[in-house]
Formats: C-alpha cells, sequence, structure tokens
C-alpha cells in the first residue's frame, strides 16, 4: 500500500505546519493526491468520501460541526452540559423562558471558544448567525478551566487542564487561542475517562484519532463539551507546551497510521525521520 498525507486546494496553507509535523513522524511524503492509505488535511474539489482514511471522513466532518456532536452526544446519552439545537429565534425563545440556566449560544463551525457569547434574550441573537442555533447551558466554575484527553487506536491517555495564568481571568472560553496555557497537574479519574470514551466512540473517532474537552462541576461530575480531530476543517492543538506528550502523540499517530498498512519503515524503534 502507498501511504499519503494529503493537502490539497486553496486552504492547505492552514495545515502546512501539521502536515510537516505529520510527514517527519510517520515517514510519509505530503502529497496534491491520494495513496492507499490516506491521511486527509486539506481537500481541494475532489470528494473524499469514498477514499480510504486514516480518521474517518464521515467522523471529520462531525468533529467540525458543534450541531453534529450535539446530536451524536444526545444520542448516545454522552454526559454533556444540558444542550438544546434551535431551528429559529422562536425556539430559543421557549427555552430560555423554561429553563432558568444561564445560556451560551455557540458558534456551531468556529473553534477555541470565538464568537460564542451569554444569551438571555433572542434580540443578542446576531444578524445572519448560523441555523440551526446551537445554545448550552453555562456550568459556572470557580476558576475557569477545561480538560482534554486524547485517543488514538482506542487507547486514552494525556490528560491535562487548560487555565489562565492570571487567576482573575474570568472568562468562560479557556482555550489556547484566547490565552490559556495547558498544566499537567492532575490525573483523570475512571469518570473522566468513560466519558470521553464514549463521546469518541459516538462520534466515530475511538479507533482512530480524536481529543476530547471535558468539564468537571463543583460537585465533581464530568461533561463532555466536545470532540476534535484533524482534517479538512480543523486539527488538533499540538502546541502542548509539553515535549513528551507532543512526541507521544506523534509516535501512537505513527505506529496507529502504518498498522493499517503494514511494516512501518522506521526499524525496530519509532523515531523521527529526519
Amino acid at each position: 500500500m502507498v501511504p499519503a498525507i494529503v493537502n490539497q486546494g486553496g486552504g492547505k496553507w492552514a495545515f502546512e505546519k501539521l502536515a510537516n509535523i505529520l510527514s517527519e513522524s510517520l515517514w510519509v511524503d505530503v502529497k496534491d493526491n491520494f495513496g492507499d492509505m490516506n491521511y486527509i488535511l486539506a481537500l481541494g474539489k475532489e470528494q473524499a468520501n469514498d477514499i480510504n482514511s486514516f480518521i474517518p471522513i464521515k467522523s471529520i466532518k462531525i468533529a467540525s460541526d458543534k450541531r453534529k456532536i450535539a446530536e451524536r452526544f444526545n444520542a448516545y446519552n454522552v454526559n454533556r452540559p444540558k444542550t438544546f439545537i434551535a431551528n429559529n429565534e422562536i425556539d430559543i425563545e421557549v427555552i430560555l423562558s423554561e429553563y432558568p440556566q444561564r445560556w451560551i449560544l455557540k458558534y456551531p463551525i468556529g473553534c477555541g471558544g470565538i464568537n460564542h457569547k451569554f444569551i438571555d434574550n433572542i434580540s443578542q441573537i446576531p444578524k445572519n448567525w448560523a441555523k440551526p442555533f446551537l445554545i448550552q447551558e453555562f456550568v459556572e466554575l470557580e476558576i475557569p478551566e477545561v480538560y482534554r484527553l486524547y485517543c488514538i487506536d482506542s487507547e486514552i491517555f494525556g490528560f491535562n487542564a487548560r487555565r489562565f495564568k492570571d487567576k482573575n481571568i474570568k472568562s468562560p472560553w479557556v482555550s489556547h487561542s484566547q490565552g490559556a496555557v495547558y498544566v499537567y497537574d492532575e490525573s483523570p479519574d475512571r469518570e473522566a475517562q468513560e466519558v470521553a470514551k464514549m463521546a469518541l466512540i459516538c462520534t466515530g473517532l475511538y479507533h482512530s484519532f480524536g481529543a476530547v474537552d471535558l468539564l468537571k462541576d463543583k460537585q465533581g461530575k464530568w461533561y463532555a463539551l466536545e470532540v476534535g480531530t484533524d482534517g479538512i476543517y480543523n486539527y488538533v492543538d499540538r502546541d502542548v507546551e509539553n515535549e513528551k506528550l507532543y512526541d507521544e502523540i506523534n509516535e501512537r499517530l505513527a505506529k496507529a497510521f502504518w498498522k493499517k498498512i503494514g511494516i512501518p519503515p522506521w526499524g525496530r524503534t519509532w523515531k523521527y525521520m529526519n
């Protein structure tokens, strides 16, 4: 089998850094055309639904849209904050009137908390907002933080938290792009791992590669917020501020990718290509 890291079309510039990382760790060339086994990044006009992709194309599409993630979480009863998909403003008005929680209007195809906003009446919905709407219960924490677990080839690992260095920052949008940093001072309990596992299974990422963002409320209950993966629309942040985890992600991906192809090219022990 001939492998390929596929990065093509007008959007390939956004994946170039990751493409180089993957090429060095997977020992696979970055190409414009498809191989027999593919690690899909950017795509041009070609349809990839029938392409042999390490990360299923369907799962990449689910991970790109928080509404699709919410539908899968709902179908599999994944622990998550109360979440609704509303077809129109009237539906949102009914939800706001019936439930006393604070609500977040989440931008469904964004990442890093970009464009999310609190909402308590429909007049706050921006014009031309993507429909259907996605609103989610706000889980208030003393210290805003979001946890993450990774999964490659059905093995969950790499627990970390994202927090702001400045404890006076109370923004709920705790993302790396918003200035939060990764910390590694906790270990996941069984419940956190089980919630993450179900989130990955129901979105089809458990057997390839995915990351799960989680919250823990004041009572210690775990909730899955969303999943992420590499390809087409977004990618999993590799700037994890932890060299050991960075190498572990790359090594696990390389071994899992070549497991589907044949004998890996690096010899007895995995290493970077150059």
